[in-house]
C-alpha cells in the first residue's frame, strides 16, 4: 500500500469541500451561542442573557474550527484517502 502522508496538501476539489464543511461547522458552532445574548442587547426590556462556561466552551471551539479548518480539511481528505485505499486493498 502506498504512504499516505496525513498533512500532505493534495489542493483537490475533494480538500476544498472538506475545508469548507469544517468552516462552516465551526463558524455555526461560533456563532450559535452568541444569538440569544445579542437578540437580548438589541431589545429593550429584556434581561440580560449571562455567559455560561458551556457557551464560551463552543465559542472557542467554534473560533478554533473556523481558523483552523484548513489544516482539519487537509488531514480529514488524507484519513479519508488513507481508508479508501486500505479497504481497496483489503477488498481486491
Amino acid at each position: 500500500m502506498s504512504s499516505i502522508k496525513i498533512i500532505k496538501n493534495r489542493n483537490n476539489k475533494t480538500q476544498r469541500y472538506w475545508i469548507l464543511i469544517v468552516r462552516f461547522i465551526g463558524f455555526l458552532i461560533f456563532v450559535i451561542p452568541l444569538i440569544q445574548p445579542m437578540h437580548a442587547y438589541m431589545i429593550i426590556g429584556m434581561e440580560e442573557i449571562q455567559f455560561s462556561k458551556t457557551r464560551t466552551i463552543l465559542i472557542i471551539v467554534g473560533f478554533v474550527l473556523c481558523s483552523s479548518g484548513k489544516f482539519i480539511g487537509v488531514v480529514n481528505n488524507n484519513l479519508g484517502l488513507f481508508v479508501k485505499n486500505a479497504f481497496k486493498k483489503l477488498f481486491s
